[in-house]
Order: structure tokens, then sequence, then C-alpha cells
């Protein structure tokens, strides 16, 4: 028998579930995914022993107790969805628009005594502003865009070990209920550290690694978030372009000739080239997450991504200092609960985001 897909509960479930693993699943784009089991390209060691082999450097950033800094942030995700259920929702969004900037104050504290070679970092949210707009009426599009808006004044704090890892995320009470959305934090956070995933040696000009993270936050099992990177070159630290090089070995993206007389008062950075990609490195008997079978609901389906960034970090602090990435990600995907009440969501996110460091901190002042 058809439903009216608006007042059955279990398919309303079934839509705010989406709407969270829409958000979550594009935070790895956002953050690059939090990277793991690295394993250094073979390959690189040759082209090396072609050319001047560089000094190997670890981009680990130099926390110190006391240090403030400032990122600037812009998110934009386009989603172009259907959704259907045992019938079809003709008031459903096929086009939502989500515009995020905001303005995050860090500030590293002493350790604690419980973990005195950890870094505890706290994050404020000076400005968070956002704005949502979709070509058909959405009920969810005002509570989505109060869930950015909260975040304005709010402060988190972050615990992280010595290898900078996230350990712990407080005071996200009252603005995400999701332990996912605190994982997704903390994910963020961990950007900060580009040498996550990276050999534990350092890395050398020209050199490649490949590491993976587990896709969690997605409905559908057994999907890993992979990224190969490449160290490309050393350069001025400079504001971001406005969107990332399609050829980064093109000779127009090549830094400019640096002048001799002023070279002692350039900052340089390591620009880092990240290839993302949604896998499945092995088959898997039942596609659905262990979560969702204890909440009661099976999924099947497909989802695919893929995103590019390109980062520049200061060799000399080893802080980030801008990242721009774009990225796609493709779903069609069903959820059924022990109910038999089912939703279908295919379509497809694109999203472009640029993470830079306030311009007056980049040469230390």
């Amino acid at each position: 028998m058809p439903i009216d897909s608006y007042r059955d509960p279990n398919f309303k479930r079934l839509i705010a579930r989406m709407a969270t693993v829409l958000l979550m699943a594009m935070m790895p784009l956002l953050a690059g995914a939090v990277r793991k089991k690295s394993q250094a390209d073979s390959s690189a060691k040759g082209n090396q022993s072609r050319k001047i082999t560089s000094p190997r450097v670890s981009l680990s950033p130099r926390f110190s107790p006391g240090q403030v800094f400032r990122y600037n942030v812009e998110f934009e995700t386009t989603t172009s969805t259907t959704r259907s259920g045992l019938t079809k929702d003709p008031e459903g969004p096929s086009k939502l628009v989500i515009t995020w900037d905001a303005t995050v104050r860090m500030e590293i504290l002493p350790p604690s005594a419980a973990a005195p070679d950890g870094i505890r970092l706290r994050t404020t949210y000076e400005k968070s502003t956002a704005r949502v707009s979709s070509d058909t009426f959405d009920p969810a599009a005002d509570e989505t865009q109060q869930q950015y808006e909260k975040l304005a004044g709010k402060v988190i704090e972050f615990s992280l070990d010595a290898t900078g890892s996230v350990k712990s995320v407080s005071g996200l009470e009252g603005v995400v209920d999701s332990e996912k959305a605190a994982k997704a934090a903390g994910e963020w956070i961990a950007k900060l550290n580009v040498s996550t995933g990276a050999p534990p040696s350092g890395i050398t000009v020209g050199q490649k690694w490949v590491s993976d993270q587990d896709a969690k936050e997605l409905p559908i099992a057994g999907m890993v978030w992979r990224t190969e990177s490449e160290y490309l070159r050393n350069e001025a630290c400079h504001p971001p372009n406005p969107e990332v090089p399609a050829n980064p070995d093109d000779p127009a993206a090549a830094p400019p000739a640096e002048s001799s007389g002023n070279s002692e008062s350039v900052e340089n950075c390591a620009v880092i080239l990240a290839d993302l990609s949604l896998v499945r490195p092995k088959s898997v008997r039942n596609t659905t997450p262990e979560e969702y079978g204890k909440n009661g609901m099976q999924t099947a389906g497909t989802w695919s991504g893929s995103s590019q960034s390109l980062t520049y970090v200061s060799l000399r602090t080893g802080m980030v200092v801008s990242v721009t990435q774009t990225g796609t990600q493709k779903m069609d995907v069903t959820l059924t609960t022990n109910r038999n009440t089912s939703m279908r969501y295919a379509g497809t996110v694109t999203s472009r985001s640029q993470v830079v460091l306030d311009s007056d901190q980049i040469s230390g002042k």
C-alpha cells in the first residue's frame, strides 16, 4: 500500500539518516581524510636517483603552548539528488547548495598531566555563517543552516597525542549529537598535520606515498578512502588559487624565480598534491554497516567519490598555510527498515573547499 512519505515516521527517520550521512561523507573531502597505513611509492627512489636528492623534511607542525593563529574556511557543496520510498517524494529537493564561511581561532594549550607528551588545542569559531538554497521546498534546509550557524562562538577543545592524532574532543555538545560528527571534527583538525600518513622517516621532493582510511561514515560497508600524495616542490608560500591546478606539472604552474636579494625574507612552503578516491579493497558479503544493522536497517547500492587537493606547508613551522580542494561523490543507495519501509537515495554531490592561514601569520607576524 502506498504511503505518505512525510507522515510515515520510519521514512522521516531514513531522510534524517541520509542527511547526516551526506554531511559526514563530505567531511573527508573537506578534511582530506585522515591517513593511515602509509606506504611510500618505490618509484620515487628511481626518480630521485636521476637528480640531486633534496634533504628529508618532516611536515609535522611545531606547536608550542601560547601560540594563537587563525584559519579562514570556505566550503561549498552542491547536491543534486532524487529520493523515493514506496512512492516518489514530490517535494524532495533535486538541487541543494550549501555555502559555509568560517573564521576559526586556534590556541595551543599546555599539555595535560595525564599526557605530558601530547597537545591540547582550543578552537573558537569566531564566525560561522551558512547559506542554503534549493530549487524546491526542502523542510530540512533551515535546520541544516542552523546547524552550521550554531558553531558561531562555540569553543571546542581537542587532545592530540605525540604523533598528532586526535584522541578526544569536547565542546560539541549542543552543536552536534552524533559520534560521527565529533569524529569528523577531529579529522578536520588532524588535517593540519600533513605528515599524518606520510613515511615516518620524513619526505623529499618528488616522493610519493599511499595511505588508506576506512570510510565508516558511509551506509555501504567495506569502502576505503585512498589518498595518493606527492611532494611536488618547494616554493614561496602564497594565497591559494581559486581552483586546484588541473596539471601541476604544467610549466605555467611552476613557481616564479626567486630573487637572491630577498630570499631570506620569503617564507618557503612544501607543495603537496593529493588525489583522494573511494575504493573497495576486497569484496564483502554484507554491505550493511554494523551500526545500521543494530538500528534495524539494511543498506544496498553503490557509492563512489574522488577529489584532488593542493596543500602548502611552511617548511619553517610545519603549519598548513593553505589547502584548496575539489571533489565529487556519486551514490545510489537503498535503505530499508525492519518494517519494510524503504528509501532510495541517488544523485551527485560536488564540493569545493579552501582553508587559509591568516596572511599576517604566514611570515610569523
